[in-house]
């Protein structure tokens, strides 16, 4: 009867299993790309770039900003007659300094499609890092978490093997300590991985909960020759100039509104059958000292601007020469490099008798190190390779 029955009880697990569905495949990085959200960085680069529009839509030709329109009307009464009194004003603050506002103009065209392009890049670049990231961080959480399972059963062999009077009974002590402290590296190793899927998720659209990470495979390290004259004809580069230009027209530009002082003023009233116009200028005079703060608030920003751009060029300069260098000094491209069957054979070696605890807990401590820092070199080339791509992205324009 039983015998009978095993076939259908067999049958009815395939389907159940059949109908179980599938774990989701890894994301890959183009998956992460295309779920990614609204990058902090850039949606503040664009308020930014919004605020000097609005800068720049303030002013217009000679005027230093709209002008400014005043209507009023009032009764007037006497004693034999009474009628409406209407006065029209406008008052046109001047900016005579039209060529600025150009300058300020044609710098900020240039320089918001090459920002907007590296800022678009930079983004990219962020997602980039944290998918290695993240993906790294899980790694080594699945290596760790494997390893103390196995501990725990080595605990059980050490004590077999005191019992049984092969090993002195402080080898059981060794395992328990090791199994200590894995449980240590497994926490930290837990919080690392929380902590980069966190980072992972503030850029892209992710569920809570961890999801498994496709391997980033081979990098594709570059050629040396040619980097050197791609940086130079970079986007990065040609950002940098036109945020440099940019910044320094917005600087006059501000200077020059701070600095006007002219008025147009003109009137229009109606006084009973009289009826009256004038025009004229006004003048704002300044305080006590203000013009020669004002002067060297000019030639100090302007040397702040200055030399703020030349750290920069510097440092992104510097930048690549550090990934220059690290690409020519990196070696064979490395891949990921499995140590399971090794780790298997201390496991078996360790079961059967032909290691002792203590020297079986060296070598898996050993093995745990090597790959847990193939790992680790696998997300730096795929590093090195997206810090040359940003630094020799071609220009947009």
């Amino acid at each position: 009867m039983i015998r009978a029955l095993l076939p259908g009880a067999l049958v009815c697990v395939l389907i159940t299993q059949a109908q179980e569905p599938a774990p989701p495949p890894p994301l890959t990085y183009e998956v992460l790309l295309s779920r990614a959200t609204s990058d902090p960085a850039l949606l503040r680069l664009e308020a930014d770039l919004a605020a000097r529009r609005r800068q720049l839509a303030t002013t217009g030709g000679l005027l230093r900003e709209a002008p400014t329109l005043t209507a009023e009307a009032g009764r007037r009464s006497g004693p034999t007659t009474s009628s409406t009194d209407k006065v029209a004003m406008v008052d046109a603050p001047l900016l005579l300094a039209p060529a600025v506002r150009s300058s300020a103009r044609e710098s900020l065209d240039r320089a918001e499609g090459s920002l907007m392009a590296l800022a678009r890049a930079e983004a990219r670049h962020r997602l980039r890092l944290a998918y290695l990231d993240a993906w790294l961080t899980a790694a080594q959480l699945r290596l760790r978490s494997s390893q103390l399972d196995l501990t725990n059963t080595w605990v059980r062999v050490a004590q077999a093997r005191v019992d049984s009077g092969s090993d002195p009974s402080y080898q059981v002590d060794l395992v328990q300590g090791d199994l200590l402290r894995l449980r240590t590296e497994l926490g930290d190793a837990q919080r690392k991985a929380s902590e980069a899927w966190a980072a992972l998720r503030a850029l892209t659209d992710l569920p809570v909960d961890l999801q498994p990470l496709a391997d980033p495979g081979p990098p594709a390290l570059p050629a040396p020759d040619g980097l050197p004259d791609s940086f130079q004809k970079s986007l990065l580069r040609h950002a940098l100039t036109d945020r440099t230009a940019a910044d320094r027209t917005a600087f006059d530009l501000h200077q020059a509104l701070k600095a006007a002082r002219w008025s147009l003023k003109g009137s229009y009233a109606s006084e009973g059958d009289e009826r009256i116009a004038r025009l004229g200028v006004a003048f704002r005079l300044p305080r006590s000292g203000e013009l020669g703060a004002q002067k060297r608030e000019a030639v100090t920003g302007r040397n702040a601007l200055n030399r703020e751009a030349e750290t920069t060029a510097f440092q992104l300069e510097s930048r690549f020469q550090t990934a220059l260098t690290r690409l020519r000094t990196f070696g064979e491209p490395p891949t990921t490099h499995s140590f399971d069957a090794a780790l298997k054979a201390v496991d078996l070696r360790l079961q059967e008798g032909k290691e002792r605890p203590s020297d079986a807990l060296l070598l898996r401590r050993q093995l745990l190190e090597a790959e847990s820092a193939s790992y680790q070199r696998l997300r730096e080339a795929h590093a090195l390779v997206a810090e040359l791509d940003l630094l020799t992205l071609g220009d947009a324009r």
